[in-house]
């Protein structure tokens, strides 16, 4: 009877280990279970939060390249063209494609896209104000030149310039070779743009036969202007 007890006692206790031993695997593979479930949902919340970054960080850059493309094309604009078929203006001054003339424009002013060694235009920062250089040389330059009277009142009798048109010099020298050097500057008033400011100078050698002229007209009210395009014609050489 005893022995009974004994075999019973241990079979009990034997039930109970293998019951505990079976709640420990199942609490024990519960936690790992929970813990691979946690390590899973925070490597995708890691995951989700660094693509977030990366895209933030590439929209800003676009962003960033976008604003300094715009700062480049901007700048470009503003920026007045020193260069083209006609020629280039290195520090302020402006040499023709063959070098056969150089000039120095107003300071800023920049040449217009279109034009060749024949003709050159220049513009101020406000589009106003105007420049032109014409050169031609050989057969085409007796064509192409103005040929100007000895007075200013023979002068005023072959042009006209709008209203109020009135001249503040003239000087005109003739060789007797047909040569001629030129120089004259006047004012007049359009309806549409009021006073404009028109002056010119060059010259025509008829033994080589070589027509140059430079002449500006000043359509803002920036009187400093018109001491920019006096010091302009000035500086108009041939080469």
């Amino acid at each position: 009877m005893r022995k009974n007890k004994i075999l019973a006692g241990i079979l009990i206790a034997m039930t109970v280990m293998m019951t505990a031993t079976a709640c420990g695997k199942n609490n024990t593979k519960a936690e790992s279970t929970q813990e691979t479930k946690q390590q899973t949902q925070t490597e995708a919340s890691t995951e989700a939060t660094t693509a977030v970054n990366a895209e933030v960080a590439s929209s800003e850059q676009e962003t960033s390249e976008d604003e300094e493309t715009s700062e480049e094309e901007e700048t470009k604009e503003t920026q007045p063209l020193t260069s083209n078929d006609a020629g280039d203006i290195k520090e302020d001054l402006f040499t023709s494609k063959s070098g056969k003339y150089q000039i120095m424009p107003p300071k800023g002013w920049s040449l217009d896209e279109d034009g060749d060694e024949s003709v050159v235009a220049f513009t101020s920062p406000n589009g106003e104000d105007y420049l032109e250089v014409t050169y031609v040389q050989g057969d085409d330059a007796d064509g192409a030149r103005e040929v100007y009277p000895d007075t200013m009142d023979e002068y005023k009798k072959l042009i006209s310039r709008g209203e109020d048109m009135e001249f503040v010099r003239y000087d005109v020298k003739n060789g007797s070779d047909g040569s001629q050097t030129f120089r004259y500057a006047l004012r007049y008033k359009t309806p549409q743009d009021g006073v404009r400011y028109y002056s010119i100078s060059g010259s025509y050698n008829a033994a080589t036969k070589t027509y140059i002229s430079a002449a500006g007209t000043i359509g803002s009210t920036d009187s400093g202007v018109e001491g920019q395009i006096e010091a302009a014609l000035d500086s108009l050489k041939l080469k």
